[in-house]
């Protein structure tokens, strides 16, 4: 059962993909780069659109954790871990671009 699956799956495959593959060339890059190093900086500058503010939601959820620890340890390390992997993340995200 699994192979006669298997079978109809890469049937299936072959008949929608591979005439996509086959005009690729006629294909336009929907972002309008003419590099490979355009087409990096234009996803890169998307993910910098959507991470900033995701990273900004992050360190103000680490604040309120920071609060709402209350003095307790394990919530602190918590916290401060979080803190720190945010400011991680976000040094990633902004130093993928230069």
């Amino acid at each position: 059962m699994k192979i006669v699956f298997s079978k109809v799956l890469i049937s299936i495959i072959m008949v929608f993909v591979v005439p996509y593959i086959s005009f690729a060339a006629t294909l336009k890059d929907p972002l309008g780069g003419k590099s490979f190093s355009d087409l990096i900086t234009a996803i890169l500058d998307i993910m910098i659109k959507i991470g900033v503010p995701i990273a900004a939601l992050f360190f103000v959820y680490a604040g309120f954790n920071f609060v709402t620890s209350q003095g307790d340890p394990k919530k602190l390390d918590t916290a401060k871990s979080m803190f720190w992997w945010t400011v991680i993340g976000t040094a990633l995200i902004l130093g993928a671009k230069i």
